[in-house]
């Protein structure tokens, strides 16, 4: 009786046995059929959309004399990296006296003046008096040599006998406007021949070309250059497609050197225009940018990165932008894991940032997606998660 007790005993282990092994083979053949994959937790949080370029500092405020005539420099005030105050002399240059020129056009002038008014008379009264006959006045040149052409002058000097006055009175009429544009330009010449150079504005001197008592004449490089280095901005070269995004106004972080530094959108050019490169000519948006705390770091001519703020959300649902995937219709769509199988979710997805994307429909907070979905991954697909957020 006990003999046969224990071989039920054996038999219900046997069993036991055979079952416990069918069962572990066919979970392992379950296991090997599935795809491993890496997930990631849907969640809340903060997003920050970034557009990221790189530009040259240049200063806002930039003073350059040119001269584009030889003139001779009697003297320089400063030296390069001095500091100066508005008006404070920076370079004399030696002027030429031209009130003699100025008082003899304006004579010219007054002689013209005097002439045409006296056509004018004689016009009034032969109007008055038809009867008589009118006498034809000698025709004279107003103007010096100095102020016509030789040309013009001995034209104008021709006898006028042959010309009605009506002719008299509009040739002189050109007399007139001659000598006014005579006087004109010499008192123009007059206002840009200064002796004295001096600053604009409070700032550093960054470039000096002239030298004392040497003449000096440049069309490319001036003669002295005043920056205001406590004043920068960062120009950038923004493609028209991205500018769209961005404003002024917007918060922007400027980097250099492992240091951050706090900027701002001051201007967007309103339009693009033609930048020369390796591949030809591209059109670009000129983006300025203010940097507000410099601590002295920055200066002008350096190339720094700058990242703008084109969005920001506050406590909205996100996933790692590699778990979306784009089909060759434009759609979005994810694939999450339920109960061990992929299933496929179209998705919405709102603001972008470097790392993650804002979802607005497909998904829920907690749901698990996969990160970078092979082409093995389909709707139904059997899955094994081997990390990622938990």
């Amino acid at each position: 009786m006990e003999n046969k007790k224990s071989i039920w005993i054996w038999i219900v282990v046997l069993i036991i046995v055979v079952a416990s092994i069918y069962f572990i083979s066919v979970k392992n053949k379950e296991a090997g059929s599935a795809v491993e994959v890496t997930v990631s937790k849907v969640e809340k949080g903060d997003l920050v959309s970034l557009f990221s370029t790189s530009g040259v500092v240049e200063s806002k405020s930039k003073q350059e004399f040119y001269i584009f005539s030889p003139t001779k420099v009697l003297k320089v005030y400063v030296s390069v990296g001095d500091q100066v105050k508005k008006g404070d002399r920076l370079l004399e240059l030696e002027t030429q006296d031209l009130s003699i020129q100025y008082q003899i056009a304006k004579k010219q002038l007054e002689m013209a003046q005097i002439q045409l008014e006296a056509l004018k008379n004689l016009k009034q009264k032969q109007t008055e008096q038809s009867q008589i006959p009118t006498p034809s006045l000698p025709q004279q040149a107003p103007a010096s040599e100095q102020s016509i052409p030789h040309q013009t002058q001995a034209q104008f000097q021709q006898p006028t006998s042959s010309l009605s006055l009506d002719d008299q009175i509009k040739l002189q009429e050109k007399q007139v406007e001659i000598a006014e544009l005579n006087l004109k330009s010499i008192q123009q010449n007059m206002n840009k021949m200064q002796k004295y150079v001096t600053a604009d504005f409070d700032g550093t001197v960054t470039s000096l070309n002239a030298k004392e008592n040497n003449y000096f004449t440049s069309t490319q490089f001036p003669a002295i250059t005043v920056e205001d280095l406590q004043n920068l901005q960062v120009v950038l070269d923004v493609n028209p497609y991205d500018a769209v995004s961005l404003s002024e106004g917007q918060q922007a972080y400027i980097h250099f050197a492992g240091k951050t530094f706090e900027g701002k959108v001051n201007k967007i050019s309103p339009t693009a225009v033609k930048v020369m490169s390796q591949t030809g000519g591209d059109s670009v948006v000129k983006v300025y940018v203010d940097i507000l705390n410099n601590d002295g770091t920055i200066k002008p001519g350096f190339k720094v990165d700058v990242d703008i703020k084109i969005g920001e959300k506050k406590d909205t649902i996100k996933i790692p932008s590699e778990a979306i995937v784009t089909d060759k219709n434009g759609n979005e769509f994810v694939y999450v894991v339920e109960n061990g199988i992929a299933k496929q979710r179209k998705v919405k997805t709102g603001l972008v940032s470097d790392l993650e994307t804002e979802i607005l429909e497909g998904v829920n907070v907690g749901d698990k997606v996969i990160l970078n979905p092979s082409a093995a991954i389909k709707d139904g697909v059997k899955v094994m998660t081997k990390g990622g957020k938990e």
